[in-house]
This record gives C-alpha cells, structure tokens and sequence, in this order.
C-alpha cells in the first residue's frame, strides 16, 4: 500500500537561488516555500503488513528557470518542540521500523513535483511497541533543507509522520433474512449461491478463513424463530475456497447446494459462520441458508386479471413459475378455450363476450432447465373492434397439464382468464417535450415530465361531440378536452385517426370559440402503438390573441392504460 503526502512549493522564476547554511527552525526556500499539511501527519495502514511505503511529494506551482535540491534529514527535535506545545508524549520512531532511501530530492529544470519514499515496517513496529495502540506513538520527523540561499523564514518546510495501525478485518455482507431454496425431490439440479465479503487489506490469504456450521447454531435459530429445522447434512453442499481482489478489497464465496435426496418431510438449516485465527471477522449475521424438499409444483399467475385494450394487436402474458428447477426442459403451452365463456359469466353473474379464435394468436414457452419461470405470449387482433362501444370481452386460456412431468401438481387455477375493454377512457402515463419548435409527434419527444392523466367519458360537448378531459401538461389544473375522430385518417395512415382537442383553461371564449381558435399541428392517435399525441397551441384570452401569445402543448399519452375493474 502506498501513501501520499505533498509539500507545495511556490517559486518565482525571477529570483535565482545561492548557496548558504541551513538551519532548520525554520526551514524555509526563498521565495515563498510552503508546507501544504504542515504538522502531523497520520498515514493509516495494517498491522500485519511486512512492508509499506509513503511517498512524500514536493511541488511548485510554477517550474524553476533551473534546477533545485533539498536535504532530507532526520530531526528529532521537531518531536520536542511538538511535545511541548500540545502536551503529548510522541517518541522517534526506531531505526529498525523505516528506512528513507535517499539523502537528497531533486528538482530538475522547470519541474514541478519531486518525491521521495519513506518505506516503513508496520509488522515490525508493532512488535517493537508491543501493540498497535503503543505502535502509533512512532513518529518520523524529517525535514527538507534547502541547499540554495534562503531569504525568509515565512514557512518551515519540515514534517511529523506517525501512523494509525488497523487490525487487519474481515467483514461478511450476509443479509438479514435467510436465503431460501426449494428442491424437486429426486431430482439433482444443484443451486449457486454466493456470499461476498470485505477487507481492509491487500494481503489476505484465504486459506486462513473457513466457514462454520453446527447444529448450535440451529438450535440457536430455532429457538429465536419457534422453528424445527434440521442441520443440512455436509455432503449436500460445499463451499469453494473463495476468491479474492486485492484491488477492490472483495471476497467472493460460491456456495453450492443439492438436498433433492434428502426428505421431503422435513425443512434444513445451513448456517454459516465465518472464522480466523489471524485475521478479526466481521459478522453481524449469520449466513442462513433455507432448504425444503416438495413434489414439482406448478402456479399460474394471475389467473383472473383486467385489461385496456389500446393497441391493434393487444399483448397479453401468460406466467408459469416452478417451485424448484428440473434438470430438463418443460413444455408451458396455452389453449384459447371460448367455450368456457359461458361458465365464467355464470359464476360472475356477468355477460362477457368471447371474441373469434382467429382473433388469437398464442406463441407457447418452455421452461428451460434450471429455471423456474417462463412466459406464454398472445397477440389479440382488435382490428375493426370499436372503441368504447359498451362491449366487454372475457379470454380464457387453458394451461397443458399434460405437457408438464408426471406427478406434477398446479397450485393454481389452470385457466387464466382475461377480460378485456376496447375503451380510451382511464389512467394513462403522459410526457411532455420542451422543443416548441417541433411540430411532428415522434419518438424523438423527450420524456422528462411523467404524470398521471384521466380521462371521463363524458365532461363537456361542443356542437354534439363529447369531449372528455385530461390532465396531461403542467399540472393537475392544467389540463384539456379532447375526442378521436374517428372517422377522420390522419396523415394517410389508416392504422391513425386525427384527435381534435382544446384547452380547458382558456378565459374569456365559450367551449366552441376554444374549439374553434385551437391551432393544432397534429394531435392523433396511434392505434398501432396505442398513443396519442397532443401537439397544439391555444391563446389564453383575447389579449393574448392580439399579442400573438401562445401557449404550446406537446405530450402523449401512452398504452398500458389502467382501467377501473370490469
């Protein structure tokens, strides 16, 4: 480990230098020589390194026209005049604990930095002290003596240097809560794990580390948490040697675990502690590791859900999570099942809709070995559907149990149905853009101001058209009326339709007069992505108007919408 320690010397190129005797209270370099730290100095390192160095660096801030020496020496008198004037009771560091390799530092040319390095022995003053709270009453004091003329004594250019001694620590990151891990019984899939920890040296061995676990320390647990685990035997698990970083001062250990031998009627306990003889360990928690053992379970994931569709091709997700990994891949297929709509109504007492299979288009999954989760996607075909036309649909999708293992069981229902609405109306995410100069709705837009916007079917109408409201700009008091028409194409695409839209907080016009002078520049809606756009300008009142004074909107509303449940 390195130290560094700087001198700051700031010289006028004007002034030459010429020899002289030096004395050293004070020692000062004309012109103007300057200690940046000057008095004690306390450089931290570790009791048990064998070796470490302190780099001393001396630096102008502008370079000399020529060349510049200095002495370095030893003066223990600076420790008396520090004693003397703070009360303390520091002593020289012995011989034996440093060295200072050179006798001389040197300036060349125009340089601004010289240094020089005091190499020291933190295990060996510590022996020497016979502790490390004894060990940092060592100091090292030196100085640096000027071999040209000095002219004032404004600054001393000297130095004390003690050190601080750390014990040389372990500490293990281990988290509070214990690590859980279900395996399949009779089936060997091991499990990872890693287990980091922190040092505060470089020179850690990990051969001088080893991890404990005993059935005390299960005892301990159970007894803390009303439990009745098991030691996890040592044969279903192993824990590598470790790895260490000497740079980042990092210590990895993998855990390896296996138990789907053991049986499933009871719940193990790995507990792990880690210990040394030369080293101080740092464990505020013990490491827990959870075991159970259980038959391959399947759950499907929210098997009763609600959703907005926006999109022509609304996407849907079917989840499938295992309960512990399998050595072999599982097939996770879904079926569109409309014949289960009627059954679904009955028990809701409602009267979804079941839309076409041809409407739906499922891609099935597999969960790959190892893993524990894996997704089913659908794309349902709302093209041609209407928005907001008061039908609501019901989509059920059956999940293969004959494609699972044998003696699999499902923990959930197997059957996800999602109702869906074609609907325009609830809680949306919106973003604004500061380019007023952009006047086409684009992804380019930026994204720097997310609200939540929503909308009412119905809040105000102008010459017959509803007009919903939205906060989407500003803030919540801020907001404006909007519709799509739908029977108006925007831009030639017929996947978009044209929004018409005004402000809802203009003085002074009547609903139709801010219809009428709102001057949009493209406000639409994306069916295809779900969006819709809001780029417009409106006037305040009349006043603004004869001013020309704009006020600019430019943000989108953006799919997933949220809806209140059907």
């Amino acid at each position: 480990m390195k130290q560094f320690f700087k001198i700051l010397a700031l010289a006028a190129l004007a002034l030459p230098f010429t020899g002289c005797d030096v004395e050293y209270d004070p020692i000062v370099v004309q012109p103007d020589v300057a200690l940046e730290d000057s008095g004690m100095t306390t450089v931290p390192t570790v009791s048990i390194y064998q070796n470490d160095a302190y780099t001393v660096t001396l630096a102008r801030t502008e370079g000399l026209s020529r060349a510049a020496e200095f002495d370095i020496v030893v003066d223990e008198a600076l420790i008396d005049e520090y004693n003397e004037l703070n009360g303390a009771s520091l002593e020289p560091m012995p011989a034996s604990g440093y060295t200072i390799g050179v006798t001389s530092v040197a300036f060349a040319e125009k340089a601004k930095t010289a240094t020089f390095s005091i190499q020291f022995k933190p295990q060996a003053i510590v022996a020497a002290a016979g502790s490390p709270r004894r060990a940092e009453n060592f100091v090292i004091p030196f100085a640096c003596v000027p071999r040209t003329t000095v002219n004032s004594a404004s600054q001393s250019l000297s130095a004390l240097v003690r050190f601080s001694f750390s014990e040389p620590t372990v500490t293990v990151d281990a988290p509070v809560d214990p690590v859980e891990l279900t395996f399949i019984s009779g089936v060997p899939v091991p499990r990872r794990l890693e287990l980091s920890c922190r040092a505060n040296f470089t020179t850690l061995q990990t051969s001088k580390l080893a991890f404990a676990a005993t059935q005390e320390m299960v005892d301990a647990y159970n007894a803390a948490n009303q439990a009745d685990c098991l030691l996890l035997p040592a044969d279903c698990y192993s824990v590598d040697a470790g790895t260490f970083d000497a740079e980042a001062l990092t210590l990895l250990y993998g855990i390896t675990v296996d138990a789907s031998a053991l049986d499933p009627d009871h719940v193990y306990l790995l507990p792990l502690k880690l210990a040394a003889n030369d080293y101080t360990v740092t464990q505020d928690n013990m490491y827990y590791v959870k075991v159970t053992i259980q038959e391959i379970q399947f759950t499907v994931n929210n098997t009763d859900r609600y959703e907005a569709a926006t999109r022509l091709a609304h996407p849907i997700s079917l989840d499938v999570a295992l309960n512990g990994a399998l050595a072999d891949d599982v097939p996770v297929e879904f079926t569109y099942d409309p014949s289960k709509v009627a059954d679904y109504n009955a028990s809701k007492g409602k009267a979804y809709e079941a839309l076409d299979a041809s409407r739906v288009t499922v891609t099935n999954a597999a969960m790959t070995a190892g893993t524990v989760r894996a997704t089913a996607t659908v794309s349902v075909d709302m093209a041609g559907i209407a928005f907001d036309d008061g039908k609501e649909y019901v989509l059920p999708f059956v999940l293969d149990e004959s494609k699972l293992p044998q003696g699999s069981v499902i923990m959930s229902d197997e059957v996800v149905y999602v109702r869906l609405k074609r609907t325009l109306y609830g809680s949306w995410s919106n973003r604004n853009s500061s380019d007023d100069l952009q006047k086409t709705a684009t992804s380019g837009w930026s994204n720097s101001n997310w609200m939540k916007a929503t909308t009412k079917p119905s809040d105000t109408a102008v010459d017959g058209k509803a007009y919903p409201y939205v906060n989407c700009y500003y803030s919540w008091s801020t907001g404006y009326h909007w519709y799509v028409a739908w029977d108006e194409v925007y831009g030639g695409d017929p996947n978009k339709r044209v929004v018409h839209v005004f402000s809802k907080v203009t003085s002074g016009y009547s609903e139709a007069q801010q219809v009428a002078q709102t001057m949009d520049y493209g406000s639409h809606f994306d069916m295809e992505t779900g969006t819709v756009f809001f780029d417009f300008q409106y006037y305040w009142n009349d006043d603004d108007k004869n001013q020309d004074k704009r006020q600019t909107i430019q943000c989108y509303l953006e799919s997933p919408l949220t809806v209140a449940e059907f």
